[in-house]
């Protein structure tokens, strides 16, 4: 498999990076950023790529300069695969050479957001791309329509992807798990899914570990208030500890599903708080 990844330049291109995202999320039309978005975009200071196996687009990521507080960031608006082409490693490869061409135009920071308890998506931006996270936003996109979305309220992480050496270094020496680390939910494992059971909140502790179940999904399609109470929890906790000054730095794969470690580290402002 030979996978090449460049930016979109032609009007068919852009069209069909319509179709792809389609192919991703099974988006209705009105969803899609539309070709027109997406060569503004492109033509004012903005990265659209595209993924390509020969000829064909199997994946796009969307990006855009933004600005807040006086600190310029670049922001990924959408990075998707086509359905038979993920897990695969394409999304890593594109949003790889995302970041390359983010640090060549002198960006310190990509941004994006992600449903933090979907675990696969939580894997991926937490392993493979090193990101880190002190922002929640409750329902940030409203209502929507698509496969994965539909049914519930579309909580986000704000991801933060830091370009500086430093920074990096001090991210992966301060997501080293401890054994003294507060473990906020009590969960138990129910026939096929993780039950969240009740959450402590124990602001004194110097880390903490909060779960999320390994396929939230699967429990909304089966179980929805079950989907919706580690909803609910996972909410009220994580608003709480980033407003304490908590950080998410890492993601630990346990049994029946994951955790996130939080704690407090030294980094820079954050520019995305009210």
């Amino acid at each position: 498999m030979t996978i090449t990844v460049r930016k979109l330049t032609s009007h068919a291109e852009f069209a069909e990076a319509e179709r792809v995202q389609k192919k991703a999320w099974g988006l209705e039309d009105l969803m899609v950023t539309p070709k027109e978005i997406m060569i503004a975009i492109a033509s004012n200071g903005g990265i659209v790529l595209g993924a390509f196996d020969g000829e064909a687009m199997i994946g796009v990521s969307v990006a855009l300069p933004g600005r807040r507080h006086g600190r310029m960031y670049m922001y990924s608006h959408i990075t998707g695969v086509s359905r038979k082409w993920q897990s695969r490693g394409i999304g890593r490869i594109l949003k790889e050479k995302q970041r390359e061409l983010s640090a060549e135009r002198g960006y310190k920071l990509v941004a994006w957001t992600f449903d933090p308890i979907i675990a696969r998506n939580a894997y991926f931006n937490f392993v493979r791309l090193g990101v880190v996270s002190r922002t929640y936003f409750a329902n940030y996109y409203g209502s929507m329509n698509d496969s994965i979305n539909f049914g519930w309220e579309t909580d986000r992480f704000l991801a933060e992807q830091f370009l500086d050496r430093k920074i990096m270094r001090m991210i992966r020496v301060s997501g080293n798990p401890t054994s003294a680390a507060h473990s906020v939910i009590k969960s138990r494992q129910t026939g096929a899914y993780l039950k969240c059971l009740d959450w402590s909140i124990d602001l004194k502790a110097p880390s903490v570990l909060v779960d999320i179940p390994k396929d939230v999904l699967a429990i909304k399609s089966s179980h929805t208030e079950e989907a919706e109470r580690w909803r609910l929890a996972t909410r009220e906790v994580f608003q709480t500890y980033f407003d304490k000054g908590f950080t998410a730095v890492r993601l630990l794969e346990r049994t029946g599903g994951f955790s996130y470690l939080l704690k407090k580290v030294p980094l820079p402002t954050n520019i995305f708080a009210e």
